[in-house]
């Protein structure tokens, strides 16, 4: 029985090949081999993306989703093996999930052509006795699990999942949480996360409250590979499910990847004292430069915790910032800090503006007053 994708809506919200780029790779330049400026998808593309949870995905079945201005679909073939497609017919365009999936052939709903899971066209109804020509077939990503997650990768030059080493470490006390497709940038989603001023004002009674808004300095120290944000410490009324009371709580924040960070949450009473605390990775998959689907993950540190009580928090802490995302604009991410005012517990959200302008990252962001039109 050929199984046929949903089509309510955007999913509701690991084991694939795993290529790497050629030994003494070159560094991509800032042209093609005709000269013409690499577009805006291009070092984006070399990053992985969570795009299904891995329970979303089961053997013989399929899984539509979009990146980075493409449509896409995860199949899982009667085997288990997991591999990435664009969704789109080669021969006319249409979209390959309008037909269906049988665990061993994606078939085309317009026209019937049949591909296996390596992308390879290997029949064409029209023509049932021909052979169809060795080039035709589906573009592929490279696809990996992790963390409890799906990632894909569009590019050819792909670089590393985030650091999260919790998540690795105690998958029995993770705690993944559904997507939620948000209007706004990736790169807006992350900055609100490393953002600590919003506390009392969006997250009043919970994170913050006045009079306790005051931001003290925090440590900021950046590699080529990571940015961390360290010593951030405010005054918390109600910081978790598990807490007493209010209190100062002590952050550690890591930004490892464009779209994603890591938090990790404990109570102000010693660097390593992780008690009563928790450690949240984000990640925004970006759908277009102005929408993205949101992945969240959270270890607890207490291994009697109640992890529903957890990620019914969490739930709710992201609600509060849906609004403001949204309404920012730009949508996209300014990259130069004259386009917008600062204060100086922005420390952070400006480091994570000129990490990305370093790291090449266009996508999602405005790197000058003139790309402030139409974004």
């Amino acid at each position: 029985m050929h199984r046929r994708a949903s089509r309510a809506g955007y999913p509701v919200l690991a084991r694939g090949a795993l290529s790497t780029a050629a030994p003494g790779a070159q560094p991509r330049p800032e042209t093609d081999d005709r000269g013409a400026p690499l577009t805006e998808t291009d070092r984006i593309g070399d990053e992985w993306f969570p795009v299904a949870r891995a329970t979303d995905i089961a053997a013989g079945r399929w899984f539509p989703f979009e990146l980075l201005d493409e449509r896409w679909v995860l199949a899982c073939d009667n085997s288990g093996r997991v591999e990435a497609f664009v969704d789109t017919c080669p021969h006319r365009g249409a979209q390959i999930t309008l037909g269906d999936f049988d665990g061993e052939r994606l078939r085309c709903g317009y026209h019937g052509w049949q591909f296996d899971i390596d992308g390879r066209c290997v029949h064409q109804p029209a023509h049932p006795s021909r052979r169809p020509p060795a080039g035709v077939q589906l573009k592929r990503a490279l696809v990996r699990a992790g963390y409890g997650f799906w990632w894909i990768c569009a590019g050819d030059q792909p670089r590393n999942l985030p650091i999260a080493p919790d998540h690795d470490a105690y998958p029995q006390r993770t705690v993944w949480l559904d997507p939620v497709k948000v209007e706004s940038s990736a790169p807006r989603i992350i900055e609100n996360f490393l953002d600590l001023a919003h506390f009392p004002f969006v997250h009043t009674g919970y994170l913050g409250q006045e009079p306790y808004t005051e931001v003290a300095r925090y440590g900021i120290e950046t590699t080529d590979d990571e940015l961390r944000l360290t010593d951030c410490v405010f005054w918390q009324p109600n910081p978790g499910p598990a807490a007493a009371g209010g209190g100062p709580v002590r952050y550690r924040y890591s930004v490892s990847h464009p779209y994603a960070a890591t938090l990790t949450k404990v109570p102000s009473t010693g660097e390593d004292d992780l008690a009563g605390g928790f450690t949240i990775l984000i990640v925004a998959s970006p759908v277009t430069e102005t929408e993205c689907v949101v992945w969240r993950s959270t270890v607890v540190h207490d291994t009697g915790a109640d992890l529903e009580a957890q990620q019914a928090f969490n739930d709710l802490i992201f609600s509060q910032d849906i609004d403001v995302v949204e309404s920012q604009r730009p949508r996209r991410l300014p990259l130069d800090p004259r386009m917008e005012s600062h204060q100086p517990a922005d420390a952070g959200s400006l480091a994570y503006r000129k990490w990305l302008g370093t790291r090449g990252i266009r996508y999602g962001t405005i790197s000058t007053e003139r790309g402030m039109r139409g974004s």
